[in-house]
């Protein structure tokens, strides 16, 4: 954060910064949360700006959060995709033709491009063993 003196010769001073008449400074991050700024704001004696240290913390913070969140998610619906690919290949034994025929199209095999029934079932075990 930064303070701009506007004052008409008033000489101000935040801890062991002094700020003349025209100056900009940088506010000393231990004092920028202190009630005084507001004080010397609310007399016209000053202008604030910029963000606090404290608020360029919790926004980097924050960043790092919603990264580690989007990891977690990614990696769950990695983890789901997988659990899927596992139900789907130990649904094999016993399928139907018709259920057959529905999860080659829902993983993108054409059954009218296969020979027969085994030649399905060979390729949709092929596609779901790369998954």
């Amino acid at each position: 954060m930064k303070i701009e003196n506007i004052s008409e010769g008033k000489v101000i001073g935040i801890g062991s910064v002094t700020v003349l008449p025209g100056e900009t400074k940088e506010i000393p991050e231990s004092f920028e949360r202190s009630p005084v700024l507001e004080v010397y704001k609310r007399m016209g004696l000053v202008k604030i700006t910029g963000r606090s240290s404290a608020s360029k913390e919790a926004e980097k913070e924050d960043a790092a959060l919603k990264e580690a969140e989007a990891l977690a998610a990614e990696k769950k619906a990695g983890e789901d995709a997988e659990a899927l690919r596992q139900a789907r290949l130990a649904s094999l034994n016993g399928i139907s033709e018709e259920d057959l025929g529905r999860l080659a199209n829902e993983i993108g095999i054409n059954p009218a491009d296969c020979k027969d029934q085994a030649d399905v079932l060979k390729k949709v075990k092929a596609a779901l063993k790369k998954g």
